[in-house]
């Protein structure tokens, strides 16, 4: 009895790191075998599905309400300025200026590692932009989708 129980204590115990290592052999395949720009829009899908379940789980209900209309701020903005031919000065650029860097920075050592990109003859950081309207429209979807349910559950 002493080992079954042993054997169950470290199986919850290891929970977290089986689903990290899960997800890291996840990211890794897509970025291998995936081609650049669907690999980033695959990437922030997930990144955007994470990103509101932990704010779901672990934030208040005005901080929900307000990362979700930043969101559609950030979008409505985007595509106002595409409409009329300017350019868009809002948070998604910065976010993809960060994304890009990050990506630039990470490049050498992904490299080092031997690992490369599916398609050689994508540029460093190029999917950078897709990489983050994947994740701000996922983000948007999803906590739109947790406010209908939610309110559905309260009725």
């Amino acid at each position: 009895m002493a080992w079954r129980n042993a054997i169950t204590h470290l199986g919850r115990r290891s929970a977290p790191f089986i689903g990290i290592l899960l997800l890291v052999i996840v990211v890794v395949a897509m970025i291998v075998f995936v081609p650049a720009r669907a690999a980033a829009t695959l990437l922030g899908i997930l990144s955007g599905a994470m990103l509101s379940y932990s704010l779901i789980l672990r934030s208040r209900h005005t901080v929900q309400i307000a990362v979700l209309w930043a969101s559609i701020a950030i979008t409505a903005d985007a595509a106002y300025a595409k409409l009329n031919d300017q350019a868009s000065v809002t948070l998604a650029n910065a976010l993809t200026k960060m994304v890009d860097a990050v990506v630039k920075l990470g490049d050498p050592l992904i490299r080092g590692i031997g690992l490369a990109a599916a398609d050689p003859r994508a540029k460093v950081g190029a999917v950078a932009p897709e990489f983050v309207w994947a994740l701000i429209l996922s983000l948007i979807v999803l906590m739109a989708a947790s406010f209908t349910f939610a309110a559905r559950q309260r009725r």
